[in-house]
């Protein structure tokens, strides 16, 4: 006779499921409410959190650590936000390629004939503009054009690479008349992440050094123009205000006395480890150059300074020279015939 199968009973996993979770969500509950009674002024009741701000049902004392943890929240919170803007800032600064900054605004004018310098081609000798396409990307050149001198700007130094302008005896008689304005300003042709600030300078120890000197300026307009940050390098005061400001004077000695016009070129090297001011990271120059070239005369001579309050002028080098010593062609194709004698 075949014996049937006893039938196993009903199996009580579900049961034990449902305890444990009571069990849990009760413990919390519990000791929820005892930690909530000995901070609350007053015991956890529903209608209380209907009817009060949760922060009212604090006891004084607690009301007090919470304002002072959050106040403790914030200060860490703005710190960190500081810090942390100020380190990306200098890694971009560091690491981010110039190629990749955003591309620079074609000049409005430009012609096949002039390039990038096309509205201000007249301050090159024999209306040959530099090419800004001929300077590396990694330098983020832009060119820039004011009525009396031409810029070749860098988006990476957040300085010029080159000012030229043209001057003669009628052009320095018109800027004897003009009275200096001294109204810096960031120049706002440049894309934002390209251009120097104000601030970047305050505090900073360094000029705001013309390479076109303002004194040169022939009218109004140009002498405002001439204060704008893409005309200036971070510059030793003393260098600036003594040195410098000498070899301009000479300059426009010699401009009054040519027969001709007279086109100097001003610039800034970067030897060595790269310094920086402000926020922007303005690249400091360990060199100004400055290069004159008689047209009619034909003769050419630079001086190459260091940016320090002890650097001193030396005998002029021959154009030559100064393109050995900087790598700036910046006469290619004319004739140069001599020097300063």
């Amino acid at each position: 006779m075949a014996t049937r199968k006893k039938k196993s009973p009903p199996s009580v996993t579900w049961l034990r499921r449902l305890r444990q979770r009571l069990t849990s969500r009760m413990a919390c509950f519990v000791w929820g409410a005892i930690f909530g009674n000995a901070i609350l002024s007053q015991p956890i009741q529903p209608l209380n959190l209907i009817l009060e701000p949760p922060e009212n049902m604090l006891s004084a004392a607690s009301r007090e650590w919470l304002d002072t943890l959050r106040a403790g929240i914030r200060s860490l919170s703005t710190s960190f936000t500081g810090a942390a803007v100020d380190v990306l800032r200098e890694q971009a600064t560091d690491f981010i390629p110039p190629a990749s900054a955003p591309a620079a605004p074609p000049a409005p004018s430009a012609t096949a004939a002039h390039g990038e310098f096309a509205a201000c081609y007249d301050q090159f000798p024999a209306q040959r503009p530099l090419q800004v396409s001929a300077i590396s990307t990694q330098w983020a050149p832009l060119a820039l054009c004011s009525d009396a001198f031409a810029v070749l700007y860098s988006g990476l130094t957040k300085t010029p690479m080159v000012v030229v302008e043209k001057l003669s005896r009628a052009r320095l008689q018109k800027a004897a008349g003009i009275e200096r304005t001294d109204q810096f300003y960031a120049d706002t042709r440049i894309p934002a992440a390209w251009r120097a600030a104000l601030g970047d300078y305050q505090g900073s120890g360094f000029d705001r050094g013309h390479l076109s000197a303002a004194a040169n300026q022939p009218s109004s307009t140009a002498m405002a123009q001439s204060f704008a940050l893409s005309n200036m390098v971070p510059q030793d005061p003393t260098h600036n205000r003594k040195l410098w400001s000498k070899l301009e004077s000479d300059t426009r000695k010699y401009a009054l006395r040519a027969a001709g016009n007279v086109y100097v070129f001003s610039g800034p090297l970067h030897e060595g480890n790269t310094q920086t001011v402000g926020r922007s990271a303005v690249w400091i120059p360990s060199h100004l150059f400055k290069l004159v070239y008689d047209e009619t005369g034909q003769r050419a001579w630079a001086y190459v300074l260091p940016n320090r309050a002890d650097a001193q002028i030396t005998r002029p080098m021959d154009y030559a020279s100064f393109v050995q010593r900087t790598r700036w062609s910046l006469l290619d194709g004319l004739p140069v015939t001599g020097s300063l004698r």
